[in-house]
């Protein structure tokens, strides 16, 4: 059985279903956010982009007060061995690291963190944000995405919020309480980035959360992310999120 977990730290959500006349913007992001806050976890991710399938190990530890993620590729071979940390302390800007073996390292800095991540639709900073957490939440309408009827909750970053984004409107479905898409947009409001779910399935906790999505940047580059064999509740050392850790690929139990 396939279980959901993808890499997009705003997009690892599932809930309580509850009735769309008793939502309310403060709510649902709360509840959002703090589903995605899950703790440690590791999942294998398979990511299509410009041609080339990666195999990607995914460890996460994530909490209201640090957020830590680090990717490493399994495969292709030739790739084998290239990590990435990003780091990230409640509001502020997130930090990290590149790694491409044998020995070539890399600081990213704030203007580092809009670049492509394995030359994917997906940016660094789409990986370790967290939107849901913003001060400005608003539901903004209702529409239906597929077959889905969705509320949309539009966030904004306040002025403690460190994100290259002016605002993001997600379609969020009530009952499964599962964004089916989200639109990314720039600070002056033209969208930058649209991920949408193909699939939603439940994980190893029981969740509803997506397990396969399509991301689109404007401007090309289309991405294709499914998320596998998720595991929560594991203990990692602080050395699995920090550089000397990027060469040991295993997970601990």
């Amino acid at each position: 059985m396939k279980y959901a977990l993808l890499p997009l730290a705003a997009l690892v959500i599932g809930l309580t279903p509850v009735r769309a006349a008793e939502l309310t913007a403060s709510g649902l992001a709360t509840s959002l956010s703090e589903s995605i806050e899950d703790g440690s976890s590791s999942a294998r991710l398979r990511m299509v982009t410009g041609g080339t399938t990666f195999q990607i190990r995914l460890k996460a530890r994530r909490t209201a007060a640090k957020s830590e993620i680090v990717y490493q590729v399994l495969y292709p071979k030739d790739r084998k061995g290239e990590c990435i940390l990003l780091t990230r302390a409640g509001g502020q800007a997130p930090s990290g690291n590149v790694f491409v073996p044998p020995s070539t390292m890399k600081t990213l800095g704030t203007r580092d963190l809009t670049g492509a991540v394995l030359g994917s639709a997906l940016a660094y900073q789409d990986i370790i944000e967290n939107f849901f957490r913003w001060k400005k939440q608003a539901l903004v309408g209702k529409e239906t995405v597929g077959r889905t009827d969705c509320v949309i909750l539009e966030s904004k970053p306040g002025s403690g919020d460190s994100s290259p984004y002016g605002s993001v409107k997600s379609w969020i479905d009530p009952d499964k309480m599962v964004p089916m898409r989200v639109e990314k947009y720039d600070g002056s409001g033209r969208l930058a980035v649209r991920i949408d779910t193909k699939d939603v399935a439940k994980n190893d906790v029981g969740r509803n959360t997506p397990s396969k999505l399509t991301i689109r940047r404007a401007g090309g580059g289309v991405t294709e992310i499914d998320g596998s064999n998720i595991s929560h509740d594991i203990t990692f050392a602080d050395r699995d999120f920090t550089a000397p850790g990027f060469t040991d690929l295993r997970i601990p139990r």
